[in-house]
């Protein structure tokens, strides 16, 4: 805990030795006004209480009355305590003087600066940063007292007396602080017009004025405006000053930032490397100014993607002031920081980890365990083993910040409630939502009573409660607290400004999230369209709209739209970031995950190829985020069946992630997972279950069972079960993990339904319809009742519950379920979605088991011709759904038509899955049984023959499927040789 403040003055150096007109100095605050004005306030309440002692322990009348008139001077002017006549009288009689020699004394005040080292224990400092950290009790008084004596002061020098100048900087400092920006604002436009009105436009001091207002601008989001004024300032500077003057400079330095908030990273790059080369030749490489322009550009460099470019810059100016500062200089330590920041960029964990403990060290020794610089390190060093995976690591350090802030800063110091939501956001990941929830709630709660509900770090509060929600799948929770930011920001802010844009966008995600797609493309166009017309087209912002759009559009099947936007994100960001940003790599990857929901599969993998050899090429081929798209290119590949190479580019992603990242870290994890999928696709179930045991031990080690990555990897393993007909221990894991998310999510949670119906499926393969009935009916109408029942997710369930009526022969049932699907998902999602055309399949195989083969025979060949139009003849769900007309032809003994389908289909999955691809088998042995149908035997025989080779080799002899073929092989030969034996 700080030591209550204390300041030891004397009011004038007096020797008792000597007299008074011997020492020829005495000291008077009015010739020193402009310099205490500067300090704490609370260090001209100290003299003022000083001046009062003395006054009471002096002997000497001289010296007791000169007091006395300084005391009523504090009491006329509010220096030290509040206005006050009575007061003021009272000493003025004390000292033997009249109101006319206070006024004679006001005149001696003057704005010029004085040394005031005759004043002992007084050092500047940066005022706001040490109210912050003795916490809000104190910002708040020190807030109450300048605003007094800004009023008390006025009243006696005038509103805008040059006196007031460095109280006004302050109290707007403070206003700034509250998020008061409004108020700051008008505050700093009165300030600016009387300095343009009395000294003109170009006085240095107007000019400050003028840059005072831009910082008001710029915490309002309002950079336009800000870039006007910036430009107006450092024009005139460049005309009154010249060009080299450091106001000039700081003037550029400033617009370069405004630049960069503008996401103009070029205009602002040019402008900071024109400050460095200045600062570099009139100041010299060394000088703090020349070292901070080197910083900004780092800066510059960063946000373009240029980390390399970075770096060096980062580890000359560390380098530079390690030598001329010290290694444990403040400055040399915030630089040390900014490096490893970069070190984190470039995925060099172990570099970036090395660098911030040391800065945390250095600061523990230098300022103390407990000083908040010390904490705030700390809090980046939890930060590093989050990124890494490293959960436990980070949340003990967040735990000990969070204990330490409360005890030493108090539970509503900012810098509390900021450890606070940090160690929530780690609850979080972890899947430990309501001990993230009560943190949460907690600081939402003190942040309302401290600040108000509408103050800007309340509403952040209310924003991660939210996203909290959002994750527990409590979207009306989500959306309450949501609606109610964005309203107030739109009060407060304006509709226009960056936080209310934010805030909308995060309200459309939990609409996208509850199937509200209309709304949430409403919402997301108004913001795009806005940030269009104040931030511009190419900015950051904008186009990070475009994508949220872009996403939804995707959602609902709207690929041409979705495409279409993406495409033009991507290039605009290759145009103005470069073909190397990671923007603009992240937007070639959006469009390669577009092209690869539309089966596109050649250019998804074309665009992947092109990001991954950049990824290698700027990062390093161990980089984790080229790792990731390794994984993206697995995908892209086990998408098309080509399991083989899938196989052996996740097995070299795999080891890779393992070296650089270890084991236990999620991205080696999620390869692990990936690769068990792929051993599942290709039957080869030991394999898969081997890695999916290993995966599951290890983060039931590490995060706990009950963490959603845990429970997915318990659910992932099931499948694997299921995938060998082990249905049994499929469905003891099922059940575990379901019971599991009720009791920690909730029996309404969207993963907690999810296993629900998972479930289902496993006891519809064990032939148990009641028990899947009862399950898929409870997981619709809890659907319904939270998503509403055009959400594609009850849509989905309610599929499958027409699909469990059908395997009980229950057609006229299941056929008004599909029928009821499909037209909501006609209307919800349009007749060429996916879902829809999917649901159409269905009800088609539902027409052909009741014997209605014409109507089953209309709706496949719609569903045929619109796959083939919007996905492509190579696409899966086309080759599904010519290989189901094909089945309906078979039952209608159209046998030369359903063989021509077959072989056609058989054939592009040859060339574009390869031939020992499930679905291709699958086709091959329906083919053989349409041979069989047409007698012709022979070619039924060895067309079954092969199929059961290649399956047995590709899946094995015991897979539920070799065991079908093998049996009709079996049977056809039977017959067969009854046949030869009979002849």
């Amino acid at each position: 805990m700080h030591a209550d403040f204390r300041v030891i003055i004397y009011p004038f150096p007096y020797d008792s030795k000597t007299n008074l007109a011997d020492q020829g100095f005495i000291f008077k605050i009015a010739e020193n006004l402009a310099d205490l004005l500067a300090a704490d306030y609370r260090v001209r309440a100290q003299i003022r209480d000083c001046l009062e002692k003395k006054y009471f322990g002096n002997q000497n009348q001289p010296i007791a009355a000169h007091i006395a008139f300084q005391i009523a001077f504090c009491y006329m002017i509010g220096f030290g305590a509040k206005s006050d006549d009575t007061k003021c009288h009272s000493w003025l009689e004390k000292s033997n003087k009249y109101l006319d020699d206070l006024k004679i004394e006001k005149e001696v005040v003057r704005p010029a600066t004085r040394s005031l080292s005759f004043l002992r224990g007084i050092v500047r400092v940066d005022l706001i940063q040490e109210y912050r950290t003795w916490g809000f009790h104190k910002l708040k008084e020190a807030r109450k007292e300048y605003e007094r004596e800004i009023g008390d002061m006025a009243q006696e020098f005038g509103e805008f007396h040059m006196i007031l100048d460095t109280l006004y900087r302050i109290f707007r400092d403070l206003l700034d602080e509250f998020k008061e920006y409004r108020k700051s604002e008008e505050l700093r436009m009165q300030i600016r017009d009387e300095a343009e009105r009395t000294l003109g436009i170009d006085d240095p001091y107007t000019l400050i004025c003028m840059a005072n207002l831009t910082v008001t601008f710029w915490n309002q989001g309002r950079w336009k405006e800000a870039e006007e004024l910036l430009a107006k300032i450092t024009e005139t500077r460049k005309r009154v000053l010249g060009l080299e003057h450091p106001h000039t400079l700081n003037s550029i330095a400033n617009l370069a930032s405004v630049y960069t908030e503008q996401g103009q990273s070029k205009e602002a790059e040019e402008l900071f490397v024109q400050v460095m080369e200045i600062n570099k030749r009139v100041l010299g490489l060394e000088h703090p100014s020349t070292l901070t322009s080197m910083a900004n550009l780092a800066s510059t460099y960063s946000s373009q993607g240029q980390w390399t470019e970075a770096e060096v810059l980062e580890v000359q100016v560390m380098e530079i002031k390690k030598r001329v500062l010290g290694k444990e200089h403040p400055d040399t330590l915030t630089t040390m920081a900014n490096l490893a920041l970069t070190y984190q960029k470039l995925g060099r964990w172990s570099e970036a980890e090395q660098l911030v403990v040391q800065v945390m060290e250095t600061t523990k020794r230098v300022l103390g365990p407990e000083h908040p610089i010390t904490l705030t390190i700390i809090s980046n060093l939890a930060e590093t083993y989050r990124h890494q995976g490293r959960w436990k690591e980070s949340e003990e350090l967040l735990v000990r910040v969070v204990m330490i802030s409360k005890r030493a800063l108090d539970l509503e110091h900012p810098n509390t409630l900021t450890s606070m939501n940090n160690l929530a956001l780690i609850y979080k990941e972890q899947g430990r939502w309501e001990e993230a929830e009560e943190l949460l709630v907690q600081a939402m709660e003190t942040t309302k009573r401290v600040l108000g509900q509408e103050h800007p770090d309340t509403l952040v509060s209310m924003a991660n409660l939210a996203s909290t929600y959002r994750s527990q799948g409590q979207w009306t929770e989500a959306e309450v607290l949501e609606v109610q930011v964005m309203d107030i920001k739109n009060k407060i802010l304006g509709l226009e400004h960056p936080d209310t844009l934010t805030s909308m966008g995060n309200l459309a995600t939990t609409y996208s999230n509850q199937g509200r797609w209309r709304e949430a493309v409403e919402l997301e166009a108004q913001v795009m369209e806005t940030r269009k017309s104040i931030l511009g087209h190419e900015h950051p912002h904008t186009l990070t709209a475009m994508n949220n759009l872009a996403s939804t559009y995707s959602k609902q099947g709207q690929w041409k739209e979705a495409e279409e936007l993406f495409v033009q994100v991507m290039q605009t960001t290759k145009q103005v970031f470069g073909r190397e940003h990671p923007d603009t790599l992240t937007n070639m990857d959006n469009l390669a995950s577009i092209y690869r929901d539309q089966g596109r599969w050649k250019e998804a993998e074309a665009l992947l190829m092109q990001i991954i050899e950049i990824k290698k090429r700027v990062l390093g081929p161990e980089h984790p985020d080229t790792l990731t798209g390794l994984g993206n290119l697995a995908s892209t590949y086990c998408m098309q069946g080509r399991w083989n190479e899938t196989e052996e580019l996740l097995v070299q992603v795999m080891a890779t992630t393992k070296r650089v990242l270890g084991l236990d870290h999620p991205s080696t994890l999620i390869t692990m997972a990936n690769l068990a999928s792929t051993y599942r696709q290709l039957g080869q179930w030991k394999e898969a279950e081997v890695l999916g045991v290993e995966v599951l031990e290890i983060q039931t080690r590490i995060l706990g069972q009950e963490h959603p990555s845990t429970l997915t990897s318990m659910n992932n393993l099931a499948s694997i079960f299921w995938n060998q007909g082990r249905w049994k221990e499929a469905e003891v894991l099922e059940m575990q993990v379901m019971e599991t998310r009720k009791r920690v999510l909730g029996l309404e949670h969207p993963s907690t339904l999810t296993i629900m119906a998972n479930l289902a499926s496993t006891y519809s393969d064990q032939g148990r319809w009641k028990e899947a009935e009862v399950l898929e009916v409870q997981v619709m109408e809890t659907r319904k009742r939270i998503l509403g029942k055009e959400h594609p997710s009850t849509l989905t369930v309610m599929s499958n519950l027409a699909s469990t009526f059908c395997s009980q022969g229950r057609w006229k049932e299941a056929e008004e379920l599909f029928v009821e699907v499909m037209e909501m998902e006609m209307k919800v999602l349009g007749p060429e979605h996916p879902s829809t055309l999917t649901c159409m399949d269905n009800l088609a195989s539902t027409y052909r088991d009741q014997g209605q083969l014409k109507e089953a025979e209309d709706l496949q060949v719609q569903v045929m011709d619109t796959t083939k139009r919007v996905l492509g003849l190579e696409h899966p769900d086309t080759l599904a759904s010519i290989n189901n007309l094909a089945s309906i032809y078979r039952k209608l003994e159209r046998w030369n038509e359903a063989e021509e389908l077959f072989v056609e289909v058989m054939v592009i999955k040859k060339r574009v899955l390869g031939l020992y691809h499930p679905t291709t088998l699958t086709t091959m042995h329906n083919l053989g049984l349409t041979y069989k149908n047409q007698c012709r035997n022979d070619e039924a025989i060895a067309l079954m023959e092969e199929v059961v080779s290649l399956r047995s080799q590709q899946i094995g002899e015991d897979h539920p499927d070799t065991k079908v073929s093998m049996n009709i092989l079996r049977k056809w030969r039977d017959e067969a040789e009854m046949a030869a034996a009979a002849t």
